[in-house]
């Protein structure tokens, strides 16, 4: 054949697929498009969403201050210490910080002291046990900003005077997280538990963690709960080396449903153990020793103190956990422990609707209860172990713990 002959041919067929391809060209770009803009879209919203759910960090640090203020023990230049404490406090950028040893008298008080150089945006509240200069107290400092305080006291009824390194009791402060207009109620227990490594010490530290944890469970097995300090002691382990290698603390670490020693991998006495209403609210690894904090002070150890401080982060998100010490201790959930059946009870608010979480935070039920007389859930075919219960009323959310047995 020819090339003319091919060409009248092919022409029209040529013409024919040009077009083709051109709108197939144009249906591809077109739809290339919409799935670009669907995806920047997604992003959008996504982003959207991420601005909308804001989430707030707590840093939480524990330190022995080494009879700060003390005349006679502790490193010699006293006004040297407490401005490195100072600055240590300032670098750390914490938002409440625990401190151990301590001094206050009737002449003059540490904490007055450290709030007055740390600045107008600090409060702070020693609970003494002995008030003198070398009593070795428990107190804190705190951002006005992030935390508030509600009440401050010694816990006198959570193992024997001599226990507690006679008469050092833990010292209990009802704070409140400040989350935009909401306050999330959190409470700390301060300890300073029985020194040294012989085996008459770890017995009495065993006793006072005994003590401790059997209140607990007792009295406050509802409340979200902080146990920081010096413990004197490993959470893994122990100091004692005649001692068996157990933990003192080994009855907290052993209740995994309702404790939690976050600090428990770092070698150090300084700790955070946690109860399971803030599980899901500790930021996980987030327990680290502030060495590099330190380091910004010349001579550390002989000018400042003996100790590293330890540090948590707690993240609250917006929306969450709206609850009142008033009004969650005006509900009552019973049977507790449960089997299955159980009422929720209050004699100032009508429950609206109840949320079932687990104590890692899943959602594991919703149930509304407003046009419901009883107030009864059935939790029977639900697993052993404890939940946590979101209970939405007309002023408001409180939380409550619910314990499920066999």
């Amino acid at each position: 054949m020819t090339n003319a002959f091919l060409g009248c041919i092919f022409a029209p067929l040529k013409k024919t697929i040009m077009k083709k391809i051109k709108k197939t060209s144009k249906l591809l770009i077109l739809l290339l498009f919409l799935t670009y803009s669907s995806s920047f879209a997604q992003d959008i919203n996504a982003h959207s969403d991420a601005q909308n759910s804001k989430t707030h960090d707590f840093k939480i640090t524990t330190l022995n201050a080494e009879w700060l203020s003390c005349l006679t023990s502790g490193p010699k230049d006293r006004e040297l210490q407490i401005n490195n404490i100072v600055s240590l406090i300032k670098t750390m950028n914490s938002d409440l910080v625990a401190l151990q040893e301590v001094g206050t008298s009737n002449f003059y008080n540490t904490i007055d002291t450290l709030v007055w150089r740390l600045g107008s945006g600090w409060e702070g509240i020693v609970v003494p046990w002995k008030a003198n200069n070398c009593s070795q107290n428990q107190g804190i400092v705190y951002k006005k900003s992030k935390i508030n305080l509600i009440d401050a006291s010694l816990i006198t009824n959570g193992g024997s005077y001599n226990d507690w390194s006679a008469g050092r009791f833990p010292a209990y402060y009802e704070v409140s997280f400040l989350v935009g207009n909401k306050q999330i109620p959190v409470a700390f227990i301060n300890i300073h538990a029985k020194a040294y490594a012989d085996a008459t010490s770890y017995s009495r530290r065993k006793n006072a963690s005994i003590g401790l944890k059997a209140l607990l469970d007792k009295d406050f097995n509802t409340k979200r709960i902080v146990i920081l300090g010096d413990f004197n002691d490993y959470l893994e382990g122990t100091i004692c080396g005649t001692c068996g290698g157990i933990s003192p603390y080994k009855n907290f670490m052993d209740d995994v449903i309702n404790y939690k020693g976050v600090s428990a991998q770092l070698k150090t006495v300084d700790h955070f153990i946690i109860s399971n209403e803030l599980f899901s609210n500790y930021l996980d690894n987030s327990a680290f020793r502030e060495y590099s904090a330190t380091q910004t002070i010349p001579n550390y150890s002989s000018t400042t103190t003996d100790h590293i401080p330890t540090s948590v982060i707690f993240r609250v998100s917006d929306g969450l956990e709206i609850d009142d010490y008033s009004s969650s201790n005006s509900f009552q959930c019973y049977p507790n422990p449960t089997t299955g059946v159980f009422t929720i009870q209050s004699s100032k608010f009508k429950v609206q609707s109840v949320e079932i979480y687990d104590v890692i935070g899943k959602k594991i039920s919703s149930h509304h209860l407003i046009t419901s007389s009883s107030n009864q859930l059935d939790i029977s075919h639900f697993i052993s172990g404890v939940y946590i219960l979101k209970i939405t009323t007309e002023k408001g959310i409180v939380t409550q713990k619910i314990i499920k047995t066999h």
